[in-house]
């Protein structure tokens, strides 16, 4: 009788356990971030906020990340709408660098606005971006981060590679000459 009365008690228990299961991975589920709700994250060495909150100054050593975006820089200001708190605008400066995946920028400021998916970077005298070994240059660069595009605006340069792994890239050659007018790639 004691097995018996055992027996059920645990059959109860995995009938149970087989249906709350399947209700706890949809619960799981519906928790997970959505890819336009993802959380903005920042550290830094300093933070001040002004206006009750509208505007946020990050300062020292920035790091910040909104899903698979991460900007490094010198400053970064966060600006929130009065009525929502929700961010509009981030505005990141000196020494700014953008990785998303193999993709990396860099530049001396860059304006990311939420709503658009936008991001402008802009540099002096140049702002770069690249994949891997190919690289492009120009003063300003607008990426539109919904649709993997991004447009170069203001004396543009271009250099690259192909995609086949087993072609060879030329040598480069080190010049005693250089023109300093001649805008160059880092190496």
């Amino acid at each position: 009788m004691k097995d018996k009365k055992l027996r059920s008690v645990f059959i109860i228990f995995i009938a149970w356990a087989l249906m709350a299961v399947p209700s706890m991975a949809q619960t799981e589920k519906s928790q997970e971030p959505k890819p336009d709700k993802e959380p903005l994250e920042i550290t830094s060495d300093r933070m001040r906020s002004e206006n009750g909150g509208v505007k946020i100054i990050f300062s020292g050593n920035v790091i910040s990340y909104k899903g698979d975006l991460k900007i490094v820089s010198d400053i970064l200001e966060v600006y929130n709408s009065e009525d929502t708190k929700e961010t509009d605008e981030i505005v990141a400066i000196g020494n700014v660098i953008i990785t998303r995946g193999l993709k990396k920028a860099t530049g001396d400021k860059a304006v990311y606005i939420d709503k658009l998916q936008k991001i402008i970077l802009t540099g002096t005298p140049k702002a770069t971006a690249w994949e891997e070994d190919s690289m492009i240059e120009g003063r300003e660069m607008i990426f539109l981060l919904e649709k993997d595009r991004f447009v170069v605006n203001e004396r543009v340069r271009m250099k690259m590679y192909p995609k086949d792994k087993e072609e060879k890239k030329p040598e480069k050659k080190k010049s005693k000459l250089t023109n300093k007018n001649q805008p160059s790639f880092p190496e």
